[in-house]
Parts: structure tokens; C-alpha cells; sequence
């Protein structure tokens, strides 16, 4: 009877040790090891974005062309998924057409740097652009394309006071030897 008793309780105990080792191997449900969840803490950087902004707008798609068209438009942005990305809808007249275009920003923190994709009704692709906002200046740059052909495109926007920054879109068809404007924004944030 000792003799089962005593192989009863090795078994009872080898079973016990068993499922203690079996549950150090199961993965945890705690968020050790997980990325930082939310909005990332860059997103405070665009708060001053929020709202709606009239838009003096001025383009020319050829680098030869010497005269700037011109119209007005409207960009209203806002924080879209808790806050985790900002969205702007823009919108005007491009030669005698209704423009309209959307952009979702937001802070990549595993790669240290912002990411931008752009959506219009004239190209219908998506642009993803990259880049860094360092004090008042905001530099994105990526490739488009533009009838049939890659270039590289950077915007920066510069604030130029309270409620108010300038845009400018360069592009280089030259892999970033040379660029030239293709539009420029002054915007101005509705009161």
C-alpha cells in the first residue's frame, strides 16, 4: 500500500511539474514585448492642423511654363482613428474641373518617421510620401507619376505664423538632380 501511495504522489507531483513547465510555455497575455498602442505621442505635433483653411493656390504642371494659374480651395483637417492619424480633404476648381483630394498622416514610431499617402479624383492612385517635421518646417517626399512617367516629389509646409503655413510641391524628373515648383499654397485658417 506505501508502494502505491508513494507512486500515486510521484505521479500526482511529475503531473503538477509537468503543467508548471507546460504553462511557463505558453505565450503571455500580458503586453510585455508588444509596441506602444494609440495614437503616437507625434500626433500633439499636428494639433494646431485641426479645422478648416482657405487656400491661395497656385500651379503650373510644366517646368517651361512661365505663368502660374491660379484658384482658390478649401483643406479641412481632422483626427481620424482616436487620434491615431490626421485627414485632410481638400478641395477646388483645377482648370474649369471640380479637384478633390484626401491625405492620411500619421507618426510611424517603430521607423522614426512620418508617413503620408495622398488620393485625388484626377490620378485616382495612392502617393505615399515620408519625412520629418522639425520645428516649424515639414518636409514629405516620395515618387508619382505623371503620365505614364516616375518622378520624385517633396512638399514642404513652413508655418508662417498663427494660422497660417506655406506649402510648396517640387518635383525632379532627374532623380532629385534638379527640381522645379509645380504649386505652392498659402493657407489660412478660418476663425
Amino acid at each position: 500500500m506505501k508502494t502505491r501511495l508513494s507512486s500515486f504522489l510521484m505521479l500526482v507531483a511529475l503531473l503538477l511539474c509537468t503543467v508548471a513547465v507546460v504553462a511557463q510555455e505558453e505565450p503571455s497575455t500580458d503586453q510585455a514585448g508588444m509596441p506602444p498602442m494609440g495614437p503616437p505621442e507625434q500626433m500633439k505635433e499636428v494639433a494646431d492642423m485641426i479645422g478648416t483653411w482657405d487656400v491661395a493656390t497656385k500651379m503650373k504642371m510644366d517646368p517651361s511654363q512661365t505663368e502660374w494659374m491660379e484658384a482658390p480651395a478649401t483643406a479641412t483637417f481632422s483626427y481620424i482613428l482616436d487620434g491615431a492619424a490626421l485627414r485632410m480633404d481638400y478641395s477646388m476648381d483645377m482648370m474649369g474641373m471640380p479637384f478633390n483630394g484626401m491625405s492620411i498622416t500619421t507618426y510611424d514610431r517603430e521607423k522614426g518617421h512620418w508617413q503620408e499617402v495622398w488620393v485625388d479624383n484626377m490620378g485616382g492612385r495612392l502617393t505615399m510620401m515620408t519625412g520629418q517635421i522639425e520645428g516649424d518646417n515639414r518636409v514629405m517626399s516620395g515618387v508619382d507619376m505623371w503620365q505614364g512617367e516616375e518622378y520624385l516629389n517633396r512638399q514642404t509646409s513652413v508655418m508662417t505664423g498663427e494660422g497660417t503655413f506655406e506649402w510648396t510641391m517640387e518635383s525632379s524628373k532627374d532623380g532629385g538632380k534638379t527640381w522645379f515648383t509645380s504649386m505652392t499654397g498659402v493657407y489660412t485658417k478660418r476663425k
